[in-house]
């Protein structure tokens, strides 16, 4: 191969994950228009706890289902959060498996809220975080279930099954449990931290594993999401829940191009914050930290100050002309032509990025450099 024809190569792959890497930011059509929290619709909550996982599943008839909550430097975020959400009671929490960025503010989860049962693998970890949550369990006397594939429950209109971990394996993240939750005609795959084996075990299992929506295995990790599994999914949506920034360099460029090539739209919520998907069983909407008012109000929920002179000069009847407008609720701003401006009373002006970023607003990888 001449030293042009691999340049090439490698200009068309760059360009390829460029496109690709914005496709995965969140600036897609789908965007909230104001009918799809209504409390008449099904919302699932993937809430942005930073390098973990925690999905909240709100029912319109009031029930409510947790699937993992993050680790424990997320407690008192994740708390409020649910809190924000109208939730006195969930009536099933779900521990994918014993991993601290999994379980890691269950323990809290329990204390704060009435929790009626957990269901958690078959597997025994030895760490402080395990067996706190498991003395936790029995002293908030919440029923504890051993899950295992070809369980199945129902909360208000929406169905669960567990269809893995399949077979035993020694690896943690392979035993997490997988749970396909169908809502009218609208299926969800939540996969935990689940990886290649296990994903081709599930496979040999002959479940229609089609979903619509997608939580991604393992933060984007190349160690899961093998095209055969993707090809069996097919989903319409995936959402990646990583930390920004993170240690481990994920998600893997590779993993959000195989995703993304099946025609698949990709949200990370280390660029788009807490992210919303909503459905009244038919269709499926999305908002994002960006796009939807009050999400999670950090500022009213844990007591923060408001008042910097910025915020208040978006207060003023006609919006001054700047180059940056910050969205208050997600501390997050963007270029004054991006797709993804937030509602106009969320608004904040800066005239440059530095001002932006002094007043603590990071800037939105989709349109800032």
């Amino acid at each position: 191969m001449s030293n042009f024809t691999k340049f090439r190569k490698y200009i068309l792959t760059l360009i390829a994950i460029t496109i690709l890497s914005l496709l995965a930011s969140g600036c897609s059509s789908i965007t909230a228009r104001g009918s799809e929290l209504s409390p008449d619709n099904l919302q699932v909550h993937f809430i942005s706890v930073g390098q973990g996982d925690s999905e909240l599943i709100k029912l319109p008839t009031g029930e409510n289902v947790l699937i993992d909550a993050g680790d424990t430097d997320c407690d008192e975020y994740l708390v409020n959060y649910i809190k924000a959400q109208g939730v006195e009671e969930i009536d099933t929490v779900i521990a994918t498996h014993p991993h601290s960025d999994h379980i890691g503010s269950m323990q809290d989860i329990l204390e704060n809220f009435k929790v009626n049962k957990i269901m958690m693998p078959d597997f025994d970890y030895d760490t402080v975080t395990y067996t706190n949550l498991l003395y936790s369990i029995e002293e908030n006397n919440v029923e504890r279930i051993v899950a295992k594939y070809g369980d199945s429950f129902d909360e208000g209109a929406a169905h669960f099954e567990i269809l893995g971990p399949v077979k035993q394996y020694e690896d943690a993240n392979n035993i997490s449990l997988v749970v396909m939750m169908t809502y009218g005609q609208t299926k969800y795959l939540f996969t935990g931290d689940q990886e290649v084996e296990a994903e081709k075990d599930l496979l040999s299992m002959g479940y229609n594993l089609n979903a619509d929506v997608l939580k991604v295995g393992h933060h984007g990790s190349d160690t899961s999401s093998s095209q055969e599994f993707l090809n069996a999914v097919r989903p319409s949506i995936a959402v990646i829940e990583v930390g920004e920034g993170n240690k481990y360099n994920l998600p893997k460029d590779e993993i959000i191009m195989r995703i993304a090539r099946g025609g698949t739209t990709v949200f990370r919520t280390d660029q788009s914050g807490n992210i919303v998907i909503s459905s009244d069983g038919e269709e499926l909407y999305v908002a994002t930290d960006d796009t939807l008012e009050n999400i999670f109000d950090p500022e009213k929920i844990l007591g923060i100050e408001e008042g910097t002179s910025s915020e208040q000069s978006a207060s003023s009847s006609e919006a001054p002309q700047y180059e940056f407008i910050g969205n208050k609720n997600s501390k997050v701003f963007h270029a004054d032509d991006c797709g993804q401006l937030p509602n106009e009373e969320n608004r904040v002006y800066f005239s440059t990025q530095q001002e932006a970023e002094d007043a603590g607003y990071r800037p939105h990888s989709g349109c800032v450099e």
